[in-house]
Order: structure tokens, then sequence, then C-alpha cells
């Protein structure tokens, strides 16, 4: 469970490439990821059109009709795929107001009885919308 905190945790990408540095970064990666749940990453290794182009897709995807959104709801992958309606999460106990789209890598379903459960997540995602 995430603990208090003051300010999320800004972790600083760069870090990664020093060699003797590269273990502060995973140190604070590790806390932010356990004790605060979030954090903001800077000097990311992506390209920053594909930043922008993603800044710049996200309006329309939200405005995606909700019937639409609603056939490809999280609670129809076992992998956490998909999306989570507006005021239908919860955070502590607390109704959250946020709308959201999870996605991730395609990989395929390789789990099996007797595998460790955390496999169960690595799936294909839901059919697009």
């Amino acid at each position: 469970m995430a603990s208090n905190f003051s300010s999320i945790p800004i972790l600083d990408y760069s870090l990664t490439l020093d060699p003797e540095r590269k273990g502060e970064f995973v140190a604070k990666l590790r806390h932010a990821l356990i004790n605060v749940g979030f954090l903001y990453l800077a000097n990311p290794p992506v390209p920053r059109e594909d930043i922008d182009a993603v800044i710049d897709f996200a309006p329309r995807l939200f405005d995606i009709p909700q019937e639409a959104k609603d056939k490809i709801r999280m609670a129809n992958s076992e992998h956490f795929y998909g999306y989570s309606r507006l005021g239908a999460e919860f955070t502590k106990g607390k109704l959250d107001q946020r709308e959201q789209f999870d996605f991730g890598t395609e990989c395929d379903n390789v789990w099996k009885p007797g595998d460790p459960d955390y496999m169960r997540l690595w799936g294909p995602a839901q059919a697009s919308i």
C-alpha cells in the first residue's frame, strides 16, 4: 500500500546512462513504485515528436463515443488492458475522478497452470474499437 507523500517523485532517466548513478535511479524508482505508486520521468528516451504525437492524439481517443469505449472495458481483460470509465475506480477507498485507457506491449499469453500468477498479466490487448 502506498504511504503518504508530499510530492510526486521526479526521476531523471539520464541517470541510467551513468554507471555510477544508475543504482541511485533504481533506488528512487523502487521507492516511487512501492511507496508512492506514481512518478514523473524526466529526460525520457523517447523522441519529442513521439511525445507530441501522443499529446495531440489523446483528446481524440477520449472523444470516442462512450458505447464504443465500454466495449473494451478493462473488466473484459484478464491482462488489465482496456478502458476505465470516469468515476469507476477507487484509490485509498475514495472514488477517483479519472477516465483512462490502459495499454501495453502486445504479447502472447503463455501462462499455464503452475506458472507464477504474474505471468497471467502478459497477453494480447482487446480488439480495437
